[in-house]
């Protein structure tokens, strides 16, 4: 530990100095009217962490439900995980242009619209009679959720100054925390009671009523972002390879486990992927509008913390995908009880993301981010040490530890990407979070569902446990590359 003090303290002070100083990231909208009673700050952070919380259900609750509807579509794992693979698609590969169009148009413009959209795919999704319709619908629920996504930390970047960031940015991974834990304990009381399209319904008065408190409590920043909109074009390119990228590789992790590595499918999605890469870098060189702002990636602040988001953000997708099959497959449970079990994981962030917040406020977050990366993977990896016949308490503790180092993580992790942003790019770069977040989780999924597919064997309870524990081994130590990416930060 004195290693890690020694090299993270002058590190740490520069960060929180360059992030107070720079005229590039103070707020642009006065956080010093009152909305009422309420600074407008706090306003806008109770309606985007409520948004957060709804969207993180979004992914969440469709994991509690993998088991029944595998069941009821009689399908594979590896299909199945494509319900949440094709939401998260859906989300990432519009984040990026929808988050330049924010900076240009108005973030409340692009955020009110996601806001109006979600429901309606809620709606498409319940009704869905087999695979292909749902994960259509879960394509364009996923839409709605980009528009909120991609300006979510912006918008809290434009109110809080540099000082109160760390803690603005705890009580939104509090909001995240709280909704895929809850997402889990819901969603397995509407299952037990009703059945998986239920999830779905549930969720779409509290959508209407975020898009109701977005259009009447957050102020219209159509006049600070209207600068260079004259001239402004979609690069369609950079989207097409940024989703053929995308595409490409998830399907190539997903499919090596059942097709294995030699398959021409395998093979042609790994050559589509590798040839279509270099031509995204060298197009988005070129490109007036760049769907991809590479220049973002100059500071190492920034490359480290989204790289570090990414591979965190592995662990925790493959963790979410296979923990309903360790619960209800593998140990027996109903869908309720596995959802009470796997609470802790999530709703430690509820104590913990504000004090790391205000930690790495305090004493920076290189360090922050080191310790609490490094805790997520040691949970996860005692996890796969855990006979099917321990005693529950123990899962307990060990899922708790695992939740605990991400809530430690990603406060302290976006404080610091945020703080050396310009202010003409924030939405960019909080659609590049949203990416690695989500990219990180897809590729997490898939290839935990690969593993889990590849490992299952004949079934039964003794060998989902196995294959469980393969699938979190795997994507826990692919995971901590991460860990490097924070220990070589620099200044930026």
């Amino acid at each position: 530990m004195s290693w890690l003090h020694g090299q993270s303290g002058n590190s740490h002070e520069i960060d929180d100095l360059k992030a107070n100083v720079d005229p590039a990231v103070e707020p642009i909208i006065s956080s010093t009217t009152s909305t009422g009673r309420f600074q407008y700050k706090w306003v806008l952070l109770l309606v985007v962490s409520g948004g957060g919380f709804l969207s993180i259900m979004n992914a969440g609750m469709v994991n509690i439900g993998a088991p029944g509807m595998m069941e009821d579509f009689q399908t594979s794992a590896s299909l199945i995980v494509w319900v949440n693979l094709a939401f998260v698609m859906g989300t990432t590969v519009p984040l990026l242009p929808i988050s330049r169009i924010s900076d240009v148009f108005g973030r409340k413009r692009l955020y009110l619209s996601g806001a109006l959209i979600v429901p309606a795919g809620l709606a498409l999704s319940a009704i869905s009679q087999d695979l292909t319709q749902l994960i259509m619908a879960r394509i364009a629920t996923a839409v709605g959720s980009s528009m909120i996504l991609a300006n979510d930390n912006a918008l809290l970047t434009q109110a809080f100054p540099a000082s109160e960031r760390g803690k603005a940015q705890g009580m939104i991974n509090m909001a995240f925390g709280l909704g895929i834990g809850l997402s889990f304990f819901l969603g397995g009381i509407l299952i037990d009671i009703f059945d998986w399209r239920a999830l779905f319904w549930a969720r779409i008065p509290a959508h209407l009523l975020l898009a109701f408190s977005v259009w009447r409590f957050v102020r219209d920043d159509t006049r600070d972002t209207s600068e260079g909109r004259s001239g402004y074009s979609i690069d369609y390119i950079g989207v097409m390879l940024l989703a053929v990228v995308m595409v490409g590789s998830l399907l190539a992790i997903n499919q090596a486990g059942r097709l294995g590595l030699s398959s021409p499918f395998v093979v042609a999605a790994i050559a589509t992927t590798a040839l279509a890469l270099p031509v995204l870098i060298i197009m988005e060189r070129r490109a007036n509008f760049p769907v991809i702002q590479l220049n973002l990636f100059k500071s190492r602040v920034f490359s480290s913390g989204v790289t570090a988001q990414f591979f965190a953000q592995m662990a925790h997708g493959g963790w979410n995908f296979l923990a309903p099959f360790l619960l209800i497959t593998g140990m027996g449970y109903s869908a309720s009880i596995a959802g009470l079990i796997l609470l802790p994981f999530h709703t430690i962030r509820l104590v913990l993301s504000p004090i790391s917040g205000a930690l790495s406020d305090r004493f920076g977050t290189r360090s922050t981010s080191l310790v609490g990366h490094l805790t997520l993977l040691c949970g996860l990896i005692v996890l796969t040490g855990l006979r099917i016949d321990a005693p529950i308490w123990q899962y307990l503790v060990v899922i708790t530890i695992g939740g605990a180092g991400l809530s430690i993580f990603l406060p302290a992790n976006n404080s610091a990407i945020m703080g050396f942003v310009p202010r003409d790019s924030l939405s960019s770069a909080s659609g590049f979070l949203a990416t690695s977040r989500m990219i990180g989780n897809s590729m997490g999924m898939a290839l935990a569902a690969a593993i889990y597919s590849h490992a299952l064997g004949s079934g039964g309870s003794e060998g989902a446990v196995n294959a469980v524990s393969q699938g979190i081994t795997v994507v826990a130590t692919v995971s901590a590359i991460g860990l490097v990416a924070i220990i070589f930060r620099g200044r930026g």
